[in-house]
């Protein structure tokens, strides 16, 4: 960074984000030092960001001299060291943004100073030590965001002080101790995020928070909470997300809770809640995501469920739950994550209304007491898993496109089952295939499987015998002349795509007729297989004693690398972990929804050369632009609200496309959310929710 900059004396606005600057910090002759003879009046700055760039090294502790300083933007950068409590001097500071670091220490009791700071963003980093009670003096803080961080001690009771205070997450740290119930005091609190810590094992939640009349998003998953849910928690009128999954609540669900009606997403799973499931959960009409899994609830399913016509995933698992499954349950047609509904003790047959369940995408009935044919399973057409084990079905198993690709471990433990040509009648060369045991059975499969094992083998040694003599042959030359490098057998081969041809096969393609390309390695022929396979086969030039073979070819592999093509797509998660996994498909689809948001392609030239769409919207998002400049033009003169969805809708793109695949959803959650964000037009005049941040996605 050029010392010179210190020269422009009026200089209000320095942005340096998004930009390649790997050094290490070297910002104090920027700024005037107090105990200096030269003064460098640079005090009249007001913004400075260098987030999302290379830098690295510390926070200069001359920072504090910037009286006027509105807005420091640090986040996302190689900056290590701990954060210098001479930022208390700035009195003028509003934004202070310092995530996705690598900041150490503790949270200096100094920035309580800052009477005007308004948004404080400290997550991601690794600070420890307790939340100073001195940040209560901030009373214009709106947001304050200290997640993802190893701070431990209580939560401090004086937070409750701030009462413009809107959003507080501590989330995912070491904080312990009892949940203070002064927070109920911040009566504009919208958003309260204390998930994955350590809570006391006495504490419960206080009913207090009954007064924070405006809470949008409640979480307080992962801890030790006792007791039972307060009542007054289901009066607020506005709360969307209730997650108190993975705690130790007790007692029951209160027939109060169809008072919520805002309610999105009611995650109690992994607690000690017990009693009937109350009916009027039916009146929650806004309901998407009803998560009850591994509690003690007992008695039916209640047909009002039928009732939530948004209910997109349903999971009452491990409970002991009883009954027949109601038929009502057909007609929630909005279910299209999941429905889970084992480890009860569910009786009776399925009932037929369930083929209305077109859109399901997930079924467990596993392990209940289930009888009678699965003839309905047939017509839910957008199955991808199924789970019936450990039931007691009979008859034929659907004969669809979907039960032929399943294995048997989605049927097992119920022998009665079988096998049918026709999905009418049992097949008796098939009768119960999940269910064979007998030794005559198991002897006949170890017989096979071992004919095959060793017929594999033998052909495995005969293949490799005449693989090495051919390589041999035709690189022992090379191999001698070439002192640096071994290009003998065994060479490491990586398939991406698996084919079946011999060494013969290819030599017999090896012909004037057959060559597509030259270049200064070789020559490439295109080769067909039997099985109508075309491949392509790059003959290697002869080399001379004293050249590299390896070099030419990693010029062209990084001329390969850095092609940009439109019929050509990276493959980027292949690239980061060598893996291709389920996750790769939520990134794909992450990069989709950035191409429809923005209207431009993956590689459209505008966005820059060598810049991938999701490289250049994390520019854009870092940067002082609105985050609306990212939208499609198209988009512009639309409703407030829908507006509001598309930069919702942008968030769960950024979170599909995280470079970290534990941290991406899946793509249940995926659709879970967008229905979230999914509104009726008559509502896009009203006024819409405040965002939540990514982190409470996760849930």
């Amino acid at each position: 960074m050029p010392q010179q900059l210190a020269n422009l004396t009026s200089l209000q606005v320095l942005c340096l984000q998004d930009n390649l600057i790997n050094v290490s910090c070297r910002w104090e002759s920027l700024y005037i030092r107090r105990n200096s003879t030269t003064v460098r009046p640079i005090t009249n700055l007001t913004t400075f960001g260098a987030a999302a760039t290379g830098l690295s090294g510390t926070i200069p502790s001359t920072f504090g001299n910037l009286v006027n300083l509105q807005t420091l933007a640090l986040y996302d950068t190689e900056i290590v060291g701990s954060i210098p409590p001479e930022l208390g001097l700035c009195l003028e500071l509003r934004n202070l943004y310092l995530h996705m670091n690598k900041l150490t220490g503790s949270i200096p009791p100094q920035l309580g100073k800052l009477q005007k700071l308004t948004s404080l963003l400290l997550w991601g980093n690794a600070l420890s030590g307790p939340i100073p009670a001195e940040i209560s003096n901030c009373s214009s803080l709106v947001i304050l965001d200290a997640s993802a961080n190893d701070l431990s001690g209580a939560i401090p009771r004086d937070l409750g002080n701030l009462v413009v205070l809107e959003q507080l997450h501590l989330s995912d740290n070491s904080l312990t101790g009892t949940i203070p119930s002064q927070l109920s005091n911040c009566t504009s609190l919208t958003a309260l995020q204390l998930d994955k810590n350590q809570l006391s094992v006495s504490g419960t939640i206080p009913s207090s928070f009954g007064n924070s009349t405006e809470l949008y998003a409640l979480d307080l998953s992962r801890n030790k909470l006792t007791g039972s849910i307060p009542e007054e928690i289901f009066s607020l009128k506005k709360l969307s997300k209730l997650l108190l999954l993975g705690n130790s609540l007790s007692g029951g669900l209160p027939p109060s809770v169809a008072h919520c009606q805002s309610l999105v997403r009611l995650r109690l799973g992994e607690n000690q809640l017990s009693g009937q499931i109350p009916k009027e959960i039916g009146q929650l009409q806004n309901l998407v995501f009803l998560d009850l899994y591994m509690n003690h609830f007992s008695g039916g399913l209640p047909v009002e469920i039928a009732n939530i016509t948004k209910l997109t995933l349903l999971d009452l698992s491990f409970n002991s739950l009883s009954g027949p499954i109601p038929p009502e349950i057909g007609h929630v047609t909005s279910l299209t994550i999941s429905l889970d509904l084992s480890s009860n003790s569910f009786t009776g047959e399925i009932p037929e209304t369930m083929e209305g369940l077109t859109q399901l995408q997930s079924l467990d009935l596993s392990h209940n007491m289930l009888f009678g044919n699965i003839k309905v399973l047939g017509s839910l057409t957008s199955l991808a898993s199924l789970n019936i084990s450990c039931n007691n079905f009979s008859g034929p198993i659907p004969v669809t496109p979907f039960f032929r690709t399943i294995s048997s471990s989605s049927y097992l433990k119920n022998p009665h089952l079988c096998e049918s040509a026709d999905g009418t009648t049992c097949s008796s060369s098939l009768m119960q295939k999940n269910g064979l045991k007998s030794a005559k059975t198991v002897a006949l499969i170890s017989v096979i499987l071992a004919s095959v094992t060793i017929a594999v083998i033998a052909s495995w040694i005969v293949v490799m015998r005449n693989h090495r003599y051919m390589v041999k042959k035709s690189l022992g030359a090379l191999a001698s002349s070439s002192g640096a490098e071994d290009f003998s057998y065994p060479w490491t081969f990586i398939p991406f795509q698996k084919l079946n041809f011999t060494i013969d096969n290819i030599l017999d393609c090896l012909k004037d007729e057959n060559v597509i390309g030259k270049g200064c390695s070789g020559i490439v022929y295109k080769a067909e297989m039997q099985n109508g396979d075309l491949i392509a086969v790059k003959k290697l030039w002869k080399t001379k004693q004293e050249e590299e073979p390896i070099d030419s070819f990693a010029a062209e592999i990084q001329i390969l690398g850095h092609i940009r093509h439109r019929n050509i797509v990276k493959l980027l998660e292949y690239g980061y972990t060598m893996n291709i996994t389920e996750k790769s498909d939520v990134y794909s689809y992450g990069v989709v929804l950035l191409e429809i948001l923005s209207g431009r392609s993956a590689v459209q030239p505008q966005i820059g050369d060598g810049l991938h769409i999701v490289e250049w919207v994390k520019k854009k998002m870092g940067s002082f632009e609105p985050a609306v400049s990212i939208l499609d033009a198209k988009l512009q003169g639309l409703p407030d609200q829908m507006v509001q969805e598309m930069l919702q809708t942008l968030g769960i793109a950024m979170f599909c496309v995280n470079s970290s695949p534990a941290e991406r959803p899946t793509m249940k959650e995926v659709v879970a959310l967008l229905m979230e964000v999914k509104s009726q037009p008559e509502e896009w005049g009203k006024t819409s929710q405040p965002l939540i941040k990514q982190s409470s996605a996760q849930s």
